[in-house]
């Protein structure tokens, strides 16, 4: 087996002028309570009335220089390389196994009203037990294994707004756009962990078990195509939806040796919020 992989109340008149002080302190401050709701009311009116149904609330003083990112995804693996084939044929694992769950972040600085360059790094990794599909020890126990795989991704790209971010008013206010979606594509390092613990067999040796481990780990350049839609909150913040598309293929260490690069592509989407600044 060429190296395989686990991986939260006073009295009398005095009290009457007391009553009568209070009644007239409680109905003047309703009487200014329901004022200013009045006129709080007419100037949010008179605000809507005045913005565009393609503007998100409020504005800001000058359009925003960058932005930063949080997000919490899934991220799938194609996992097509030839070791990903041995493996899932071999052991008790499926290439869906190999996709996880995902966190990320963006820094994207602003070059032109409608682009933006973005600095991005995307993390996630698995970690399953598995099993000889079709063999056992000689005491009728299953030969086990854990293997685990992770990517890494630090990637620089450019993002394209289909529509306007938002739209200035007068010299100094900017009004974000309620929804403003985007496309993008660019380049990066990406760097994988493979590794499985565990007990294997040796075809080569009489088909005997063994307890070793085997890993391996690389850096790697990788591409990126990604869209999305940002959808504003308020001036500053915003919810950003995303999918994205991850290429690319990297060399296998000694321990997996006679083994083709191994598959790092794969899709994966999320979803984050977005501070303006």
């Amino acid at each position: 087996m060429e190296r395989a992989d686990s991986i939260a109340r006073g009295s009398g008149s005095s009290e009457k002028h007391e009553e009568a002080v209070m009644r007239s302190v409680t109905r003047g401050m309703l009487e200014a309570a329901v004022a200013s709701a009045t006129l709080a009311a007419a100037a949010f009116a008179q605000g809507r009335r005045a913005e565009p149904a393609s503007s998100g609330n409020g504005y800001l003083f000058g359009a925003p220089n960058a932005a930063l990112t949080l997000r919490l995804g899934y991220d799938g693996a194609n996992a097509s390389s030839d070791l990903f084939s041995f493996v899932t044929k071999e052991l008790t694992l499926q290439q869906s196994d190999f996709g996880s769950f995902a966190v990320g972040g963006d820094l994207a600085v602003s070059l032109t009203p409608r682009v933006d360059l973005i600095v991005s790094v995307d993390n996630d990794g698995m970690s399953r037990k598995s099993e000889y599909r079709q063999w056992q020890d000689n005491s009728g126990n299953p030969i086990e294994q854990v293997t685990s795989f992770s990517r890494f991704t630090l990637a620089a790209s450019g993002r394209y707004y289909l529509m306007p971010k938002g739209r200035s008013l007068g010299r100094f206010a900017w009004v974000p756009a309620s929804v403003a979606p985007w496309i993008g594509a660019g380049v990066g390092r990406t760097l994988y962990h493979l590794r499985q613990d565990g007990d294997f067999i040796d075809f080569g040796k009489g088909n005997s078990v063994f307890g070793d481990t085997f890993a391996s780990s690389q850096w790697s350049t990788t591409g990126l195509v990604s869209g999305g839609v940002d959808w504003s909150l308020s001036p500053r913040l915003s919810v950003t939806t995303q999918a994205k598309y991850l290429f690319g293929r990297a060399g296998l260490g000694t321990d997996f040796a006679g083994f083709a690069p191994l598959d790092l592509s794969g899709p994966g989407v999320s979803a984050g919020l977005t501070i303006r600044f």
